[in-house]
């Protein structure tokens, strides 16, 4: 069997990014969402694999769909980690930062969806946010409350959105650190 196709670096990253992206949504579930540490880590378990799965899905079904130039320098990146310089400065730039930022709305869009049949499949039905402050808030602090302007304390969308943003903002990171490294000290 030959495996010199098979991209492991890629694979090894993905669990990698999966780890440190489910550890941090957790993290972020338990405190927002109130639930134990357990359920949070299987809920973030469970809607990091499902929106992962589909994105490599949407990944595979899309990307003959997608200009030639585009098309050759995601496939090389992704899997065989090589980037052209002279593609990303025909005009591939805005497309990726596009791509990227679509591919973010599209996480929280899946995540937030995956949390919700999850908890309809558990038997869960989510309380409505206004009974779960007005149970754990005392009465003269239900004001304060009442005044954010867009989002409440327990506000799924917004936990699911502040949840991803992290854990992206933290895989980017590692990304940039990674990549500097190889840039800087590998020569």
């Amino acid at each position: 069997m030959d495996f010199g196709v098979l991209p492991l670096r890629a694979i090894a990253f993905q669990g990698l990014f999966l780890l440190l992206a489910i550890a941090l949504e957790a993290v972020i579930l338990h405190q927002r969402l109130s639930l134990d540490i357990k359920t949070s880590v299987r809920y973030s378990t469970s809607m990091n694999l499902f929106s992962t799965f589909l994105g490599w899905i949407m990944f595979f079904i899309i990307q003959p769909l997608l200009p030639e130039d585009l098309r050759i320098q995601l496939i090389s990146f992704f899997f065989f980690e090589r980037f052209f310089p002279n593609l990303w400065a025909n005009s591939i730039a805005p497309s990726v930062i596009l791509l990227a930022l679509l591919i973010f709305l599209g996480v929280v869009f899946v995540e937030l969806q995956g949390l919700n049949q999850l908890e309809r499949l558990l038997g869960k039905h989510p309380q409505d946010d206004d009974s779960i402050i007005k149970n754990r808030v005392p009465q003269r602090f239900q004001r304060l409350q009442g005044s954010s302007f867009l989002f409440k304390k327990n506000d799924r969308t917004y936990t699911i959105l502040l949840a991803n943003s992290i854990s992206f903002s933290f895989v980017l990171f590692v990304l940039f650190v990674r990549w500097a490294d190889n840039y800087f000290f590998a020569r």
